[in-house]
């Protein structure tokens, strides 16, 4: 028996089922021809993640450890081996301290400091790093009270 074919040249029957599956595949949340999504792979998360503030909370006490001097801060020498703890190449490491420390004075702040870490942490995910550090994370930058060393 013959089945008759559409002017695609698919047989019919498996032309309807193919119609059918892409249907459900359009219907399925974050698949990956999901409608609103910007590309075939989604916005992803290294967006989300540039758009959120940096929980410098989370970070505070390892700064703490290292022994921040009278200024409030660490040297270069200070926080180079948390940093190499983190096996990350040292092009990367050198990026992540020129994106991290903001006033340009080879030292870090705890805000500094937080801003370091989450840059790992997001390379380390295989996240791509971001060209300049983004403007929510600046603005939003916070720490206990009790720290007013600045």
């Amino acid at each position: 028996a013959v089945v008759s074919t559409q002017s695609t040249g698919v047989p019919q029957d498996q032309e309807v089922a193919h119609e059918d599956f892409m249907k459900n595949v359009r219907k399925r949340d974050g698949g990956a021809l999901y409608d609103n999504d910007v590309t075939p792979f989604g916005l992803g998360t290294t967006l989300d993640l540039l758009n959120s503030p940096v929980p410098v909370k989370v970070y505070q006490h390892e700064f703490e450890e290292l022994g921040p001097g009278p200024d409030g801060k660490v040297t270069g020498t200070q926080a180079k081996k948390p940093m190499q703890d983190s096996k990350l190449p040292n092009t990367t490491l050198k990026r992540i301290w020129n994106l991290g420390d903001i006033d340009k004075d080879g030292k870090l702040d705890v805000r500094e400091f937080a801003i370091i870490k989450h840059l790992m942490k997001l390379k380390l995910e295989g996240h791509e790093l971001p060209v300049t550090v983004p403007k929510v994370w600046l603005e939003s930058l916070d720490i206990d009270d009790a720290d007013t060393r600045r």
